[in-house]
């Protein structure tokens, strides 16, 4: 990656946009006035199919690099990242070609049209050590922010409905379905302000004038009661991204594209004051900190991964599943993801886990949101929790409780008797990683231990003892060195 030093130790982040529609004209735009007030970026190019599209955006920005060939484009080793603004079938294609090309990466939503190909990019960019993003622009709007902390700080009491408006009057994109050009920023905005995803949707659309599917509603069930409704036009007049949440104390109103606050109470009103931000901007400067803060473990957390993206083209799946078969449909419902090459007996893992080749998994448990990669072998009753990443060759047997947010690095290895034998009699003694702990690789971890919260091992570490919370260990036997941070910076 090309990185030049500039003034104060900062470093040069050069980017070029593929894309210079309507929208990729906005995106040049913001990177130029970025580049202005920050030294440490630069916009260097800027490709398009059409040379036209490349001369309206090319006068007084200073771009170096202009090609209508994004595969040569994304060739000069002077770039760093891209910004993909290209139709949202050729997402994958350019996606995966900057990242095998070492950039890193923000695509406009969706990520891509096939949820197989979300976490194909995923892992890619895993692989390579990459920052992969996606244009989820509604988490940076200031409105919904302070929606959000509202939810969170229980100013609106329980939450039980979600009401979601995305309208306009426009002619049906050339090539476009309505749910997936309207649906992605519903369903992210859901998981943004509740920290939760759907369980199940129903979907219905509707034809009404140009012969094309112009109306769609999606109802969404969510964990603990609560639902959301989310209506999306194209033949309402006026343009509206409008959220609604119904809480049993109180209802917040957000008008997203005015960035208005609303909270409504037992028939009064009052309007918070807020100041609304330019989230292109935002969304933009994060994608940078997100590359700049990239593999440093400060606890830096990516708002608009591409793993939100991936779950986000799941439920598109889902809701279009749904349209087919004019009923609800489930998560449960559909077919495990089972990978090949792969013993599966009797697991249960939660939403949004992913589970790939060459694994042996025994009747355990695994939460939400985790990812076990290839070669690892897990046996009977051990417990995972939510948001854990368990790297290749590691081995977990019975006996073993790891909580939420845990960390596991490649070959590492649990045992749960003190003295093993290969026959006779054994004793076992329970294990317990806390949450937050990350484990470095190749460590082993003797039985009978607790690992405490946030606790850090360092790779190559054998633990013989208990780990306090908040403590990095390392060596044989592992020893206390320093104190960990308070949050765990391997899990975003």
């Amino acid at each position: 990656m090309t990185v030049d030093p500039v003034p104060g130790g900062l470093e040069i982040i050069q980017v070029g946009v593929i894309g210079a529609g309507y929208w990729g004209r906005k995106v040049i735009n913001e990177y130029y006035s970025l580049s202005q007030k920050d030294p440490g970026v630069r916009l260097i190019g800027v490709c398009d199919a059409l040379p036209s599209a490349i001369e309206r955006c090319r006068d007084g920005v200073g771009i170096e690099l202009v090609s209508s060939d994004y595969s040569k484009f994304l060739q000069s080793p002077d770039i760093d990242a891209v910004h993909i603004c290209t139709p949202n079938e050729t997402h994958y294609e350019i996606c995966k070609e900057a990242l095998e090309g070492g950039k890193h990466v923000l695509v406009e939503k969706p990520l891509t049209l096939d949820s197989d190909e979300a976490y194909e990019l995923i892992e890619l960019a895993e692989r390579r050590g990459l920052v992969l993003s996606v244009g989820h622009i509604f988490r940076f709007n200031n409105a919904l922010l302070n929606l959000r902390k509202l939810i969170r700080d229980g100013h609106l009491g329980k939450v039980s409905h979600l009401r979601l408006e995305w309208t306009t009057l426009m002619e049906p994109p050339e090539g476009r379905d309505i749910i997936t050009d309207l649906g992605p920023h519903p369903f992210d905005i859901i998981n943004f302000l509740l920290d939760d995803w759907p369980l199940a949707v129903r979907c219905t659309s509707h034809t009404c004038r140009k012969g094309r599917e112009e109306l769609a509603y999606i109802d969404v069930e969510l964990d603990d009661g609560v639902t959301a409704h989310i209506e999306l036009s194209w033949l309402l007049p006026g343009k509206t991204r409008r959220v609604s949440v119904l809480g049993s104390e109180r209802i917040g109103d957000c008008d997203c594209l005015s960035q208005v606050l609303t909270v409504h109470e037992d028939g009064s009103s009052s309007r918070l004051d807020l100041e609304a931000n330019n989230t292109i901007e935002t969304e933009l400067g994060h994608f940078i900190s997100s590359i700049r803060n990239n593999g440093l473990d400060n606890g830096f957390k990516v708002e608009n991964s591409g793993l939100i993206g991936a779950r986000t083209v799941e439920l598109l799946e889902l809701s279009r599943l749904s349209q087919e078969r004019r009923d609800w449909v489930r998560l449960s419902d559909e077919p495990p993801r089972s990978p090949r090459y792969a013993v599966l007996n009797s697991v249960k893992s939660g939403e949004g886990t992913r589970i790939y080749d060459q694994v042996n998994l025994y009747k355990c448990e695994i939460g939400r949101g985790c990812k076990v990669d290839a070669f690892v072998y897990i046996e009977e009753g051990v417990k995972i929790g939510n948001n854990c990443k368990i790297r290749a060759l590691t081995f977990i047997p019975t006996g073993v409780t790891i909580e939420d947010d845990v960390f596991i690095g490649p070959n590492v290895t649990f045992t749960n008797d003190k003295h093993p034998r290969a026959s006779g009699e054994w004793v076992l003694l329970p294990t317990l990683v806390k949450r937050g702990a990350s484990i470095g690789a190749h460590s082993v971890i003797l039985p009978g231990v607790v690992i405490g919260e946030n606790a850090m091992v360092g790779a190559g570490s054998v633990v013989t003892k208990d780990v306090p919370d908040n403590a990095v260990v390392a060596g044989n036997p592992a020893r206390i060195l320093e104190r960990a941070p308070a949050t765990n910076p391997l899990i975003s």
